[in-house]
């Protein structure tokens, strides 16, 4: 997998590029200081996964991301506690996932592979965020599609059990535990989830989960 990097931080940049280098299925093939660079990048290397700070110099995180994702590369955006209002803002942009830029060399490289899958990222650090901000809506039931309700309605209890789960923010390990399964079952039915409901990714889960009224 090919990457690019983009924090305005040097230490940090230098230290991600160490971290993921060390994988051998991970190959940090250009890095950024801002997001301008971080879209020049783009158009100079063929990259999968684009790791972007959401708080960058000339041009953020999540303005490089809505001209980086056209173009093919899946965008995680690292972000911090405080950054409520740019997640916000980020999971309207349509990004693949997000991690606490504190977050452990292992959650960092099993990301950047999830993500270059096809799958999103939410660490549990912003889930409440995301949760939060799906909350403050208003009358979000009546937000759901005429798609969306009938999906709902064609949904096994168990589906619906696991959505309930991912709409509290629980992860796929979480989910099995509480309801008692194998994690490589949840997985399954997140799959099955995805496809029933036309949703993009797990974050998208998250907010028709919470729109349907599912999920604490």
């Amino acid at each position: 997998m090919r990457i690019l990097l983009a924090d305005d931080q040097p230490m940090l940049l230098s230290a991600l590029t160490t971290i993921l280098n060390t994988q051998p299925d991970i190959q940090v093939v250009a890095t950024a200081a801002n997001g301008e660079e971080a879209v020049e990048q783009v158009k100079n290397h063929h990259i999968d996964v684009a790791v972007l700070d959401i708080r960058m110099p000339v041009l953020d995180g999540i303005s490089a991301s809505r001209r980086i994702m056209p173009a093919g590369p899946k965008v995680i955006m690292l972000t911090t506690f405080d950054d409520d209002a740019l997640v916000q803002e980020a999971i309207e942009a349509g990004v693949h996932g997000f991690l606490l830029k504190d977050a452990d060399p292992d959650v960092l490289a099993n990301a950047v592979r999830t993500v270059a899958r096809g799958e999103s990222v939410l660490a549990s650090g912003v889930t409440g965020k995301v949760l939060e901000w799906v909350r403050g809506g208003v009358d979000k039931r009546n937000a759901l599609s005429d798609f969306e309700r009938q999906a709902l309605s064609l949904l096994t209890r168990r589906e619906v059990e696991v959505l309930a789960e991912i709409g509290s923010g629980a992860t796929n390990a979480e989910i099995a535990e509480n309801l008692f399964i194998a994690e490589t079952t949840v997985k399954t039915h997140v799959k099955s989830l995805l496809a029933k409901l036309g949703a993009r990714d797990r974050v998208a889960l998250v907010l028709l989960a919470q729109r349907a009224g599912l999920g604490s």
